[in-house]
């Protein structure tokens, strides 16, 4: 080997040692920059409840208002459900401004802008605390004593409600913002409480004649969750119980009742317009009364866009 020869080598191993590493690396850091590219990583997102469906052996159908309400009638056109799926939907507690009497109401509750834009459905509340029905609270006001062992609508910080039994199955808690109780649980447990020994005053007295037969109205809860109003004409005690636990409710306060208090609407948005629909037609009282201030509570059912 000659000398000039020998002089150019260790240059010559240093170009290949270089020209190694160029392929053994280079590709690497196309792939990795490459990749990342292609493949990013997927963005979190809110994962959703699944949806729940309404009770099997009535005929529901879906209202424009919102894909988590149905609506059955049956009995001739005098017994209608509204189901609602909370999960996706809230509910507000709307005092009125003559009962439940003497309770305080916020700057919100004068203000149907508060409610109305979000609403797709609301119905009635329960009776005058006069009546002694039970015990109301409100905002951090216990304006009548809770009573144990009665029926109770309790709505929470969050928007949710349930309803339970005072003191059974429900209690005081620190996101509680509202308990309206109307006596003793109409159902529980999915069995009926009415007994033979009821008098026409036990449920709630029939103001126009006296009567049992009453236009009535009920809210209970499935065991899944989900809430079913009824609304029902000419019904006793007993046979809105039985409506009840028809829709597979296992626990169902009765709420207000006679000709025209009991009510149960829809509301459907169309731009800058709300249109209201009854859930019966014997319902008396029309959708626009929840549109604005009432004179007794009621519960509006909010969408939450989800």
């Amino acid at each position: 080997m000659s000398r000039g020869v020998r002089s150019r080598l260790p240059w010559l191993l240093a170009l290949v040692v270089l020209s190694v590493a160029v392929v053994l690396v280079v590709p690497r850091l196309t792939t990795r920059s490459t990749g990342a590219a292609i493949h990013p990583q997927p963005v979190p997102s809110r994962v959703l409840p699944p949806l729940l469906h309404p009770p099997q052996g009535l005929h529901w159908r879906m209202p424009p208002a919102s894909p988590h309400l149905a609506v059955a009638t049956a009995d001739h056109g005098a017994t209608s459900w509204l189901w609602m799926d909370p999960q996706y939907l809230r509910f507000r507690f709307l005092p009125g401004y003559s009962r439940p009497e003497g309770g305080p109401r916020t700057r919100a509750d004068h203000n149907p802008a508060t409610w109305v834009p979000a609403m797709v459905a609301a119905f009635n509340g329960g009776y005058k605390l006069s009546d002694h029905v039970g015990g109301y609270y409100y905002l951090g006001h216990t304006v009548s004593p809770l009573r144990r062992g009665y029926a109770s609508m309790v709505f929470y910080r969050d928007g949710t409600m349930r309803v339970g039994v005072w003191g059974w199955n429900v209690h005081m808690t620190p996101d509680v913002v509202a308990v309206r109780q109307n006596m003793k649980p109409l159902v529980w447990r999915g069995v009926s409480q009415t007994r033979p020994t009821d008098t026409q005053s036990t449920w709630g007295f029939n103001m126009v004649h006296g009567w049992w037969i009453a236009n009535r109205s009920a809210l209970g809860m499935r065991a899944d969750g989900s809430l079913v109003f009824v609304y029902g004409h000419h019904l006793t005690p007993s046979q809105m119980a039985q409506r009840l636990i028809r829709a597979g409710v296992r626990t169902a306060i009765a709420l207000d009742m006679n000709g025209w208090w009991p009510t149960g609407f829809l509301y459907s948005h169309y731009r800058s317009h709300i249109v209201g629909a009854k859930i019966n037609g014997f319902i008396q009282r029309s959708p626009s009364v929840y549109l604005d201030t009432y004179s007794s509570d009621f519960v509006a059912v909010l969408g939450t866009g989800a």
